[in-house]
């Protein structure tokens, strides 16, 4: 039973590793598209968000201009009370774009990550290529040096003589046999 299980684990295995660009590119993909949708849903709770702030700035702004609160309220406050308004606005759009953000850049490092294995695939794909190019002109030249060029060209080319018979009759009626090789 473990060994059949250690089997699966292991076909399993291969078979993410040999498709893992076409895994990572759709995930990349699925990833972008849903992190779009979730920018559009952020987006649509924004302007609630603004509008809290607004508010908030309109009363720090009111309590600043009223003559009543003169003493109790310097501008040194107003300015303090208005730069953690604009912080906690920050932190709160911050965090409503957060998810769609962190996805979109885990989708956008899946693409990355799937073209990054294809490139290493191809330059291996390259290096084997020029190994067997290489490879198979050092067996030509050998062949050449060996047999010559024409037995060369007629093994590379698949060409092959044929020997052609035929009998040629003279005016005074002999028969003559005559041998071609083509």
């Amino acid at each position: 039973m473990k060994e059949k299980m250690m089997n699966i684990y292991n076909n399993s295995r291969n078979m993410v590793q040999k498709h893992s660009p076409e895994i990572l590119a759709g995930v990349g993909v699925v990833g972008v598209v849903a992190s779009t949708v979730m920018a559009c849903k952020a987006t649509m709770k924004l302007n609630d968000i603004l509008e809290e702030s607004k508010e908030t700035r309109d009363k720090i702004r009111k309590v600043e201009n009223d003559p009543a609160y003169a003493d109790k309220y310097t501008p040194e406050d107003a300015k303090k009370d208005l730069t953690i308004n604009y912080t906690q606005t920050g932190m709160k759009i911050a965090k409503l774009y957060a998810p769609a953000v962190i996805l979109g850049s885990a989708s956008l490092g899946c693409l990355l990550a799937s073209n990054d294995i294809l490139r290493k695939r191809n330059a291996a794909l390259s290096a084997a290529y020029m190994t067997v190019d290489k490879s198979f002109k050092e067996y030509r030249q050998r062949v050449v040096d060996r047999f010559g060029e024409e037995v060369e060209k007629e093994i590379r080319y698949n060409i092959k003589a044929e020997e052609i018979t035929s009998t040629v009759v003279a005016e005074d009626g002999s028969e003559t046999t005559i041998t071609e090789t083509v």
